[in-house]
Order: C-alpha cells, then sequence, then structure tokens
C-alpha cells in the first residue's frame, strides 16, 4: 500500500487547473516532489517557461541595441569599451567580457523574473509547500531546483561551487580539444559533478554512469545513444515508456527496472489522485518517448541554428562571447 501523503487537496486541485503551466512541467517538476517520487526535481528558465522564444528574442534584441548604441542616444557600450581599450590596452579585453556578462544578467532579470509566465512558475513552488533554489547556469540560464528537505539547498550550493571550480580550472587550462558544445558547459565533462546532479535529480545509479560513459567516450552522445536504442528495439516489449518517467532522462536501457520503477511509483500515485489524471501521465511517458527518438534531428537542427547565428555575429565583426 502506498504511504499517505500529506497536502491541501483543494491547493493541489487548483494547480492542476493552472493554465500557464504545461501538464508536462506538472508531471515532470512538480509532482514527483509533491508526491514523494523524487527528492529533487530541476526546471531551467527561461528554456522550460511556455513563452521561452519571446523572452529569449527580447533578450537578445535589448542585448544588441545596447552593444550598438541603436537603443540609446547615448555612447554605445562597445564604443565606450573601445575607447577605453585604446587607452588602457589589452587588460580591458576581460573587463569588456565582463560588463557584456553583467548586461546579459540585467537583462535577465528585467525581463524573465518580471514575466507573467515566471511568475506563476515561482508562486506555486510556494503555494505547493516546496522549497527552490536557483542556480545560475549562464548569464541567462538558471536552474530552478524544486524540493522538500531543506537541507538539500546546501548539497546544491555545493553542486554550484564544484561547477564553478570545473569551469575555472576549464579556462585555465584553455584545452581547445574539448568539442566546442561543451566551452559554455565543461561540467557536462565532470564524472564527479555528473553524479552528483544525476543523484540529487534521483536517477538510478546505472542510469547516471551510462550517462556519463557516453558523454566521456566521444563517440554517440546520450541523446543519439538513446534515441538509437529506441529506434533499433526489435519488439514494443523492449521499450519500457516507464523507464522515460521525466523529460531529458535517458535511462541506460529502454526497459531499465529501475527507472521504470520510479515511473510505476509516480504513476501510481498519480493515479491514485485521479483515475483520468493517471491517463495524461502515461501519454505524457509515451511523449517523453518520442522526444528522444527525435533527439538527433532536434541536435542537428540546434546546431545549425547555433552556426547561423555565429556566422551572423562574425559579419557584423562583433565579438560577444558566447554568455547567453
Amino acid at each position: 500500500m502506498l504511504p499517505a501523503i500529506k497536502m491541501d487537496y483543494d491547493v493541489l486541485k487548483q494547480f492542476l487547473k493552472e493554465p500557464v503551466i504545461p501538464m508536462a512541467c506538472k508531471f515532470g517538476d512538480y509532482l514527483p516532489v509533491l508526491l514523494d517520487v523524487r527528492q529533487v526535481s530541476q526546471i531551467v528558465v527561461p528554456a522550460e517557461l511556455p513563452d521561452a522564444a519571446v523572452l529569449g528574442a527580447t533578450i537578445d534584441n535589448r542585448f544588441r541595441s545596447t552593444i550598438d548604441g541603436t537603443g540609446t542616444s547615448q555612447e554605445s557600450l562597445v564604443q565606450q569599451l573601445k575607447r577605453k581599450a585604446s587607452r588602457l590596452g589589452r587588460k580591458d579585453k576581460a573587463k569588456e567580457t565582463r560588463m557584456k556578462s553583467d548586461l546579459l544578467r540585467e537583462l535577465y532579470t528585467e525581463v524573465v523574473e518580471n514575466s507573467v509566465s515566471y511568475k506563476v512558475y515561482m508562486e506555486w513552488i510556494e503555494k505547493l509547500g516546496l522549497e527552490k533554489k536557483i542556480l545560475e547556469s549562464r548569464p541567462t540560464i538558471r536552474e530552478v531546483y524544486i524540493f522538500k528537505d531543506i537541507s538539500l539547498a546546501v548539497e546544491l550550493e555545493e553542486l554550484q561551487d564544484m561547477r564553478k571550480d570545473i569551469r575555472w580550472d576549464f579556462l585555465r587550462a584553455h584545452d581547445r580539444s574539448v568539442p566546442p558544445t561543451f566551452w559554455a558547459f565543461p561540467e557536462e565533462l565532470s564524472p564527479a559533478f555528473l553524479r552528483k546532479l544525476g543523484d540529487l535529480l534521483g536517477y538510478p545509479a546505472c542510469c547516471i554512469d551510462r550517462y556519463i560513459f557516453d558523454r566521456s567516450s566521444g563517440i554517440l552522445s546520450p541523446e543519439v545513444r538513446a534515441a538509437n536504442q529506441i529506434i533499433h528495439a526489435e519488439s514494443p516489449e523492449e521499450v519500457d515508456k516507464f523507464a522515460y518517467f521525466t523529460k531529458d532522462f535517458f535511462p541506460c536501457q529502454p526497459d531499465c527496472e529501475r527507472a521504470a520503477e520510479i515511473g510505476r511509483n509516480m504513476y501510481e500515485r498519480v493515479k491514485r489522485l485521479d483515475a483520468d489524471l493517471g491517463e495524461l501521465y502515461l501519454e505524457y511517458l509515451s511523449d517523453n518517448v518520442n522526444l528522444i527518438r527525435q533527439y538527433p534531428e532536434i541536435i542537428e537542427e540546434k546546431a545549425r541554428r547555433l552556426e547561423r547565428e555565429r556566422e551572423g555575429f562574425q559579419r557584423q565583426g562583433d565579438d560577444v562571447e558566447d554568455e547567453r
């Protein structure tokens, strides 16, 4: 028998009807923690907000207008920096990068944190009696961690300290043998960081180990490997959709028993709340499987888009660091 879970069911009903937060986010981020299926979940902001594209474009436009001076009658930021650099020499390059990063952080605060969607997401964490810890991944990217046990905030702070150390060591080493896709996120190549993050998010150890192996092998990424496992499965029974219990999770095998156990546990608890909700969760699992099946195409399109943006910046003669 499943243990009783203390919660305000009236508040829960209101949450389930909240139109701003998609059901996928409710199933993947809020409910697993609320129902004690996982101790921590993660929302990447603004990427996982429903209006992410608009928020991102707004930040880009304001950043560009500030940099080139079109948004103000005063001297542009770049003009100021170049004038100072002519006097102070090469050392001002680091100052220029810091100023651009600070500008991006200010724009994140102005655009994202003042958006309706962001406020709704954060308010519901509090209304449901949950805790949160917000970590900066990049100047315009935050990871919002949701949990119940307040002591986990300390572990998340340790995770952030670990990330900072990894990035500092990477910058000092200036190791250009690392693929460009990891220059902004070198922690993705750190087994210690990935294991700690995976443990906090409640992923099975076997799946964490396989993810680390895939990342370090340089042969197949976890995304492509997981997609191939689904695509080349010889029978439907080889793919257990319960193993895909949350977004952006890649089980070591498409029928991993430990991962599927988490999905089934979540299903039973959701179904106990409402039978129709249980059916919606099954659809959510199927959507997760289909998304992973499409990951190779998604990654290729993202790489093409980033390359087009980079080429556009170069044509403009802009040396903005890829801080966003």
